[in-house]
């Protein structure tokens, strides 16, 4: 039931804002075998030749069957070849790098 306000909320008008480019700001991918799995993709919209940063709010998701996009989509394929060829490089990356941040510890 609407309850007539005494002071109404007026929200400006903005100027209007034209975003030519897409920021992909989450990348999830779910696959737990080689016949089920998801991915989501975060994609904002924003200007890249502007200093803003994208804004969430001009953003979708997408949802889907990871598996089809791969089937059906060749870049999603090639690309995601490219992941799974990096990863023995990603896990040696991380590793050192735990390897860096790992205590010392001293002798008695």
């Amino acid at each position: 039931m609407p309850i007539t306000k005494e002071t109404p909320l007026v929200i400006p008008a903005a100027a209007e804002k034209i975003l030519p480019h897409t920021w992909l700001s989450e990348l999830v991918v779910n696959a737990p075998n080689a016949s089920h799995g998801y991915m989501s993709l975060k994609l904002t919209a924003f200007d890249s030749d502007s200093e803003e940063d994208p804004d969430p709010a001009n953003s979708e998701m997408l949802h889907l069957d990871f598996w089809e996009v791969i089937a059906n989509v060749p870049e999603a394929a090639t690309a995601m070849q490219a992941v799974f060829d990096a990863v023995p490089a990603i896990e040696t990356y991380y590793r050192e790098g735990l390897l860096e941040e790992a205590p010392i510890e001293e002798a008695p």
